[in-house]
């Protein structure tokens, strides 16, 4: 679902950033900075995969924490902890 919405996002952009090109608006030529597109994607692929990286990486101790406090059951502590290696 997110990533939906992030194509549809980028295309949103992209089609006002052509539209106001076309008007003739400063600072929005599309011929010219049309390479800022693709910056602009490459970083939020980045950021994208070390915020998903970051997120699924517990340590095995916060994994039994977690185990623990009854937050997770036995079968999430263990693939937590495989997808942690």
């Amino acid at each position: 679902m997110r990533r939906n919405i992030g194509c549809g996002s980028v295309l949103v952009v992209l089609g006002l950033w052509l539209w106001l090109s076309a008007l003739q608006v400063p600072l929005m030529n599309f011929g010219r900075d049309w390479p800022l597109i693709l910056v602009v994607f490459g970083v939020a692929v980045i950021v994208r995969r070390l915020v998903r990286q970051h997120r699924r990486r517990k340590s095995a101790a916060e994994v039994i924490s977690d185990l623990e406090r009854g937050r997770i059951d036995p079968e999430q502590a263990i693939s937590e902890i495989r997808r942690a290696r």
